[in-house]
């Protein structure tokens, strides 16, 4: 039975934000409103108290070495890191220094245009691309960040009218970045596959299967905030992804995982991507993968940015556990479910997380 089929959940009640962080802390000074700030039971804690994760980078150069004795043991690498962390650093991934830039740079340079031009990208309340702030319910704090929602793959489905003309090289680097990203991405799901001892593309096949994979491509912009103790760019939560590619700001930290319930920075490592897994990988896994459970929190006094890219099995891909990976030992944990997202979108104003829902 599918999970959405009977989940108690009701739907919420939307409204957006007024107006964009980056231009209302223009005129509050230090009076953060009301509905930015988190109970003081979900703040966030003082991050100098806080160590880094300390999980291996996994090195795509070795995942596809000619020697089998490298290529094996980054395998036994990734397989425990997923297994333990949910996400990992990855070099050598073949995308230059220079892509890097170009992404970064295109990111911080839509930010900085004027309110009135970034204003003609907005979001609406149905649909998640655009500018703005995320979709929050009545009774839920905002995030304190703004971001550009982009579909970028597949690539006939791409909304050009929502891709800023005002940055010449914004649309050539979105597009060579997410070539990239995407034979990445290729590569790693075959690793992992290869990791946990199934066909080298099992999981791309569920990923891609006859629609091919949706990639939503999100800048994001987290502006200071000097009560940074009392409010979140991105509360915590794990991805509705099957896999989810970031690339940090180069010198500002903010993003945090969770392991065995105490919380880990995540350090700058140049010229890395941050792989972290999905609620759908998870679910494909039967739960021998985890889904990485993050948030953002911010700085006090510089701004921060990042580009994330979620890839997803297409909506009407009914995902389960894989057949390979159930057995006596190991029964089925997870029910079948078609449109993931949607059931993700129920429980994301609580405080529950949507993958608990799909447990049998």
């Amino acid at each position: 039975m599918a999970a959405s089929s009977h989940s108690s959940v009701p739907l919420m009640k939307l409204e957006l934000p007024p107006k964009p962080i980056q231009e209302m802390i223009k005129t509050i000074g230090n009076q953060i409103p009301k509905r930015y700030i988190y109970q003081p039971s979900d703040k966030a804690p003082d991050t100098s108290a806080i160590g880094y994760m300390d999980s291996p980078i996994i090195d795509l150069n070795l995942l596809s070495s000619s020697s089998l004795h490298q290529h094996e043991e980054e395998l036994r690498k990734l397989q425990s890191t997923l297994s333990s962390w949910g996400c990992f650093q990855l070099t050598n991934h073949g995308l230059t220094s220079s892509l890097l830039n170009q992404i970064q740079k295109v990111d911080k340079d839509f930010f900085a245009l004027p309110q009135e031009v970034k204003q003609k990208y907005s979001r609406t309340l149905q649909w998640v691309e655009g500018y703005g702030n995320d979709t929050v319910t009545e009774d839920q704090s905002y995030s304190w960040s703004d971001r550009l929602v982009l579909k970028v793959y597949p690539i006939d489905q791409r909304n050009f009218k929502l891709w800023p003309e005002e940055l010449p090289n914004f649309r050539e680097t979105l597009d060579e970045y997410t070539k990239e990203v995407r034979r990445v991405l290729e590569m790693i799901l075959k690793a992992i596959s290869k990791s946990l001892n199934l066909e080298e593309d099992r999981f791309f096949r569920e990923c891609e299967a006859e629609q091919n994979i949706y990639m939503l491509a999100r800048f994001n912009y987290y502006p200071p905030c000097s009560s940074s103790d009392h409010v979140f760019g991105l509360k915590p939560h794990s991805d509705a992804s099957a896999v989810t590619i970031l690339l940090q700001d180069k010198e500002v930290e903010g993003l945090q995982v969770q392991k065995d319930n105490q919380w880990f920075k995540v350090p700058i490592v140049p010229d890395t991507l941050f792989i972290n897994i999905g609620d759908q990988l998870e679910i494909m896994s039967n739960g021998l993968l985890k889904s990485a459970v993050h948030k953002v929190v911010i700085d006090k006094e510089r701004e921060r940015t990042s580009v994330a890219i979620a890839c997803f099995p297409h909506t009407e891909k009914e995902i389960g556990p894989l057949s390979d990976l159930i057995n006596k030992e190991r029964p089925q944990l997870y029910q079948k479910v078609k449109n993931y997202v949607k059931t993700y979108l129920q429980y994301s104003p609580t405080a529950e997380r949507a993958i608990n829902a799909m447990k049998i």
